[in-house]
C-alpha cells in the first residue's frame, strides 16, 4: 500500500454496536446486559541500549483483560458461579468458598445497527466483584466484574 493516501474527507467505515447484549457461560444464557465495558490493557516497557539515555524501543507487556457489566436480570445460577457453591433445597443456600472459583470462558454477544453479531470470547475469567444495588421503588441492579487471561473477538463480515 505504499504511495497511497486516503483522501481528506473520505468516509470512515463504522459498525455501530447497539444497546443489546448477552453473556453466556457454557450453554447457559444467564443474563442480559445493560451496560458493558471491556478493557484490554498493556503495560508499556521502555528498552534502552548501553551508554544511551534515549529509548531504543518500546514494547507491550503484561496484558490484562477486565469486563465490567450492569445486569438487567438476576439468576441464582449467576450467584452460584460468583460465590463458588450452591445447595439445593428449601431454602436454597449459596456460600462463598475459600479459595479460587472455577475459571469461566464466558461469551459476550452484541449486535450492530444491521443485526450483525460481535462476540467477545473471554478465556479463563474469574469474578472479581459482585455488587447488587437494591433501592426503594426501583428495579434492582447487579454489577459484576471479571478479570481474564485472554480475549478473542469474532464478528460477522
Amino acid at each position: 500500500m505504499s504511495g497511497s493516501f486516503t483522501p481528506a474527507g473520505s468516509n470512515v467505515p463504522a459498525r455501530v454496536t447497539f444497546n443489546s447484549g448477552t453473556i453466556d457461560f457454557g450453554l447457559n444464557r444467564l443474563i442480559n446486559v445493560d451496560n458493558l465495558k471491556i478493557d484490554v490493557k498493556w503495560t508499556a516497557v521502555p528498552m534502552y541500549v548501553l551508554n544511551s539515555i534515549k529509548m531504543a524501543a518500546l514494547a507491550r507487556s503484561s496484558q490484562v483483560v477486565t469486563i465490567n457489566a450492569d445486569l438487567m436480570s438476576w439468576s441464582p445460577e449467576i450467584d452460584g458461579l460468583l460465590y463458588g457453591s450452591s445447595t439445593a433445597g428449601t431454602p436454597a443456600e449459596i456460600n462463598s468458598l475459600d479459595g479460587q472459583p472455577t475459571l469461566q470462558n464466558p461469551v459476550i454477544t452484541c449486535y450492530d445497527s444491521n443485526g450483525k453479531e460481535f462476540q467477545y470470547q473471554v478465556l479463563n475469567a474469574i469474578f472479581t466483584e459482585d455488587s447488587p444495588t437494591l433501592t426503594q421503588e426501583q428495579y434492582a441492579k447487579w454489577s459484576i466484574s471479571m478479570t481474564a487471561i485472554d480475549i478473542n473477538i469474532v464478528y460477522t463480515q
